[in-house]
């Protein structure tokens, strides 16, 4: 069972939008509203592909009640803790002709200690099912910087493999508790170490420097450019096919649930081949999180691989 954690989960609203500019009324080509959150993208795409997927977080209120029909409409398994506050809504507007998005992100509610320490209880009982953990997204107010450190500890301390996606001063401080993988951008690699990395040759120190840290899969996410990770000394591209995206929100969650699945067959190359897969078979349709085994499937085998660097 892959277990998909998601402490700041959303009500995400997606408009398209021809020519979107400031100051101005639009109307919608096209909408949709999600249960959203990094890590419940994550767990729609684990679904879609035929795998055993648990997801829990924090829910409250209105927007919480309409992720939880969402949750038992696709049958994932439901394992969110109520809170009182209400669950934070997202707005995306992904103007096409233009190739820009804009996204308008809550903080997410307040968060008390008894609600923190359910959720922990909770986090400890299911850890114990899982093969495979993913922690991903922000902190809703009331979580301390350190928070996701609390998860990695339990679950190492449980020697379950844990990916972690986040950024800023979350992954910073969560580093230092050695996640199994983890998945920064080139804007997240520059904040952790400052040293204005450019081209995808510059990313093999980073992740050398990483993996001394003790964190055994470390990855970094490229955009269009595909993905660098570490195997056996060698520095390896992941350069994904091109394709004609609809909207690319959620794609970097889909190649964390293709890593997720990966994982669970143990296999390097193939685990990044399916996360990169995931990810741009998610590219090709409006809603986040959604993928085919079929698509899945034909994009793993034209993920280009290619070794740039050898000790």
């Amino acid at each position: 069972m892959i277990l998909a954690i998601t402490m700041n989960p959303s009500l995400d609203k997606v408009y398209l939008v021809d020519d979107f500019s400031v100051d101005k009324v639009f109307r919608t080509k096209e909408y949709t509203a999600t249960a959203g959150g990094k890590g419940l993208n994550v767990a729609r795409v684990i679904k879609a592909m035929g795998y055993d997927i648990t997801a829990s977080g924090l829910l409250g209120g209105l927007n919480g009640q309409f992720i939880n029909n969402q949750l038992q409409a696709i049958e994932i398994n439901n394992q969110f803790v109520e809170i009182s506050g209400e669950t934070r809504t997202c707005l995306n507007i992904t103007d096409n002709l233009n190739n820009t998005t804009t996204e308008v992100l809550e903080a997410g509610p307040e968060i008390k200690e008894h609600e923190i320490n359910n959720f922990l209880n909770k986090y400890k009982q299911l850890v114990k099912k899982a093969d495979v953990i993913t922690a991903s997204g922000s902190l809703p107010r009331g979580l301390t910087t350190d928070f996701y450190r609390n998860l990695i500890k339990i679950a190492n301390k449980n020697n379950k493999k844990i990916i972690l996606d986040t950024s800023g001063d979350y992954l910073k401080e969560a580093i230092k508790e050695k996640p199994y993988m983890i998945k920064p951008n080139e804007e997240e690699i520059n904040y952790l170490f400052k040293d204005g990395y450019k081209n995808i040759v510059d990313y093999i120190q980073p992740l050398i420097k990483l993996k001394k840290m003790g964190i055994k899969r470390p990855i970094i996410t490229l955009g269009k450019k595909g993905a660098l990770g570490l195997y056996d000394g060698k520095a390896i591209h992941f350069q994904p096919p091109e394709v004609e995206p609809v909207n690319v929100v959620g794609s970097g969650d889909a190649f964390v649930a293709g890593c997720a699945i990966g994982l669970l067959e143990n296999d390097y190359i193939q685990t990044l081949k399916k996360g990169m897969a995931c990810g741009i078979a998610n590219t090709l349709y409006m809603k986040t999180g959604k993928v085919t085994k079929q698509k899945v499937e034909e994009f793993i085998n034209k993920v280009k691989v290619k070794k740039i660097y050898e000790k």
